[in-house]
């Protein structure tokens, strides 16, 4: 039986594939972008991938019909992050919350008995500290954080209403090889950015910001680890280090490794209200979870594969 997994070929997806290959499973891609990611190049020919967009029911709904037979879960990673949502919040904040709706209505229809999804830290909002699944209300304090939370309560209530079984792995501040910082939020540019050369990278505030920074590798496995968990005690798990580190060490370090001789000049402060990090004993207790890479490990296998991929002077 296989998985399915949507954004199969994007940051979150195509490391959690590679990961549940790695473990024997049978995984099948579905994804709008048909670039096999470096990460699932060694083990492409073990992959099945479908070209398409959750947004199209009726298409979704027909690979469904021809695989009902060898799909036996799903994991939902597709989303727009962060103050990317701004850019374009109709169309956005549709697929963020109308794509998970396919999807958890592909379950319903289709009877899949399992369906992870990709939720964030940013559910909890404006809160400090190190933050457990059940510490803090659910209470979003942006419009990216508000279509996460509402498909966590949509998917929950299809679950209980529908009879499958639905788990959320929040993840946070996600970085690492597949990604590139010129192509995302301006936080990830600011902290990353000197990998890849960029110049501008500079900002009033923002050094002293604390952030549970991890590595892409580890997310993805995580994100696996719960698809496998056999009847976990929980539906929700924090999926990220448990350690915060400020905005300004992060960027000390991305100067360190990087090639490129650029500044990065960030004033004192923080650019946000959030948690500085994420409790995962949950998650290392009952799933078996441990991040592999601390922040300066994750920034050294960064850097070779931003070198690998051209970006030297």
């Amino acid at each position: 039986m296989a998985v399915f997994i949507t954004g199969g070929h994007g940051h979150i997806g195509s490391w959690a594939a590679k990961y549940l290959i790695g473990e024997g499973e049978e995984v099948i891609l579905f994804d709008t972008n048909p670039v096999v990611p470096d990460c699932l190049k060694p083990v492409a020919g073990k992959l099945r991938f479908i070209q398409g967009s959750v947004m199209d029911y009726p298409q979704m709904a027909d690979v469904f019909r021809r695989y009902r037979d060898d799909i036996d879960g799903i994991i939902h990673t597709v989303g727009v992050m962060g103050e990317l949502v701004l850019e374009n919040p109709h169309g956005n904040v549709n697929l963020n919350i109308a794509g998970t709706h396919n999807v958890l209505e592909i379950a319903r229809q289709f009877e899949i008995p399992k369906v992870v999804y990709t939720s964030t830290g940013a559910v909890y909002g404006e809160v400090s500290g190190i933050i457990a699944e059940d510490a803090v209300p659910v209470n979003p304090s942006d419009l990216y954080g508000a279509t996460k939370a509402s498909c966590e309560f949509i998917g929950r209530q299809y679950a209980q209403t529908f009879g499958f079984d639905f788990r959320i792995a929040r993840v946070y501040f996600c970085y690492g090889a597949g990604k590139l910082p010129s192509r995302f939020i301006r936080l990830y540019r600011l902290a990353f950015g000197a990998l890849e050369g960029l110049s501008g990278l500079e900002m009033d505030r923002g050094a002293d910001q604390q952030l549970d920074f991890v590595y892409i590798e580890d997310a993805g496995r995580g994100t696996a680890l719960l698809y496998q968990a056999d009847a976990p005690p929980h539906s929700i798990y924090n999926i990220a280090t448990g350690v915060p580190t400020t905005v300004g060490r992060i960027a000390e370090l991305t100067r360190h490794y990087s090639p490129f001789d650029v500044a990065v000049t960030l004033g004192k402060g923080a650019l946000m209200k959030r948690c500085e990090a994420l409790d995962i004993t949950r998650a290392r207790e009952e799933l078996g979870f441990e991040p592999r890479y601390d922040v300066e490990a994750g920034i050294r296998h960064y850097a070779a594969w931003m070198q690998a991929q051209g970006f030297r002077p």
